[in-house]
């Protein structure tokens, strides 16, 4: 009798467990969004034309997995019990680590050195921002790069224990590092410098540094730029729990503690020039009559903590997170002196993928270059981002390249002359013998363009044959 009134119970609470999220739908859904998704709408049987949504219960569960009652806190009962008592983590975005640490787990792949950005990648990478150098030093601005390392990276000792073993030592940011060996790119190791410090400058539930560690990275990049500053050394220090991470925000929504961060008495000299309530603002301006200079950066989530620092710097300063950058139409507009790009390790490809928007630089090409098969793609658009420009852009054959080949696009302009522009080198998901230039509308005949190749090995120069492509108009 005890036995069978015990299954009972049990079978019961299994129930009241499947069906109190259902039911608690209908007096209190869960309308909140945890971390970065998207909350979904409650779908319609019918379509805007009236016929029948044949994706309605695709829809309809897709609502119901976000908007269950009482979402947040089961999410967090099971994190608490998957994290505290078996070490792992039941989001896919978030690693569980030691001591209560989390990871982000895009960056799991460069940890364990597998996946990893090719030669040709990262070429295409160290290429795409030294021609961006080259075009802002010609025209008086000056430029740097800097990568924030991945937390992993500098932390390695708290991930968790399962992940011991690695494919190989290589990172895609120590690679990147040695590739500039010869290289007269302005790069700020980032690394290096945070490494140098016993303490720990980066948030255990968050994927980021925390605002000491900041503080370091704002004085090694002006530093590095020879730039007179602040540098707040004597400023006074205070440790608040009061920050909640994001990684801890995505796997305990409800029960998620704050965690301790540095508070720094720092006098606030500059103003917002555009409507900002927060430094994860996409686009901020601000203004400072108190400092010199005036600076156009480009920066990710890792820029949150600096944007303070750098607008105490500089008398003007831009910040953007759109991407690809707008690079010409802004900085020659706001009249800036200085440039600086800052990403995050686990985003180093972006530069390989979408280089920055500026107008391609004319190349002369040797006369005895020797004809090769007709072996490469083009396609022709006006840029979205900058209308003043047509995006040429294709790839070439493998075969035909080494991993630091250059690549210069011969065109047809609108006087029946031709002109030679070297081109961006870029990656995709099929191939990283992809290549893109920015040619101003001027030059082209606004229908097509007749486009050949030229492939710079060393010191032989390869060309192949004509194709032509049709000119399509930017979808705005």
């Amino acid at each position: 009798m005890k036995k069978k009134v015990f299954s009972v119970i049990f079978i019961t609470a299994c129930l009241l467990c499947c069906v109190i999220p259902f039911a608690g739908m209908i007096v209190a859904p869960s309308n909140e969004a945890i971390g970065n998704e998207q909350q979904t709408k409650l779908p319609s049987v019918k379509t805007e034309n009236g016929s029948f949504n044949e994706e309605y219960l695709q829809q309809l569960g897709d609502y119901f997995s976000t908007h269950y009652a009482l979402r947040p806190q089961i999410m967090s009962a099971d994190a608490e019990i998957q994290s505290k008592v078996f070490g792992v983590s039941n989001v896919d975005t978030v690693t569980a680590g030691n001591d209560n640490w989390l990871f982000y787990s895009a960056t799991l792949d460069n940890y364990l050195g597998r996946n990893l950005m090719s030669d040709r990648a990262l070429f295409n990478t160290r290429h795409n921002l030294e021609i961006t150098q080259n075009y802002l030093t010609e025209n008086n601005v000056n430029f740097l790069f800097t990568v924030a390392p991945n937390k992993n990276t500098l932390y390695s000792e708290n991930m968790p224990y399962y992940y011991g073993k690695k494919e190989s030592s290589d990172s895609n940011l120590k690679n990147f590092t040695s590739s500039l060996k010869d290289s007269k790119l302005n790069y700020c190791d980032l690394l290096t410098k945070l490494k140098s410090y016993d303490e720990t400058l980066y948030l255990e539930q968050d994927s980021h540094w925390n605002n000491k560690g900041a503080l370091i990275a704002y004085n090694e990049i002006l530093d590095k730029l020879g730039k007179t500053h602040e540098t707040y050394e004597n400023a006074a220090a205070s440790r608040s729990k009061n920050f909640y991470g994001d990684l801890g925000k995505m796997l305990y929504p409800s029960t998620q503690q704050p965690e301790y961060n540095f508070d720094f008495d720092i006098n606030q000299t500059y103003s917002y020039v555009t409507p900002t309530k927060s430094v994860e603002e996409a686009m901020i301006a601000t203004q400072n009559d108190k400092a010199t200079g005036n600076l156009f950066m480009y920066r990710d989530s890792f820029g949150n903590a600096l944007l303070p620092y750098f607008a105490n710097a500089y008398n003007s300063a831009y910040f953007t997170k759109a991407f690809p950058i707008n690079l010409s139409l802004e900085v020659m507009s706001r009249k800036s002196d200085t440039v600086v790009f800052e990403i995050a390790e686990r985003n180093l490809i972006w530069f390989a993928q979408n280089p920055p928007v500026l107008p391609a630089r004319e190349f002369t090409v040797p006369k005895n270059s020797k004809a090769v098969d007709n072996k490469f793609t083009v396609d022709a658009k006006i840029s979205e981002v900058n209308m003043q420009y047509v995006n040429v852009s294709g790839s070439v054959d493998k075969e035909l390249c080494k991993d630091n080949s250059e690549i210069i696009v011969l065109v047809k302009d609108n006087n029946g002359g031709q002109r030679a522009f070297e081109v961006f080198t870029t990656s995709n998901d099929k191939t990283d013998y992809g290549y893109q230039a920015y040619i101003p509308t001027e030059y082209m005949n606004p229908d097509s363009v007749d486009v050949s190749i030229v492939i710079k090995n060393g010191s032989e120069y390869l060309k192949t044959a004509t194709k032509t492509a049709d000119i399509q108009q930017a979808d705005i």
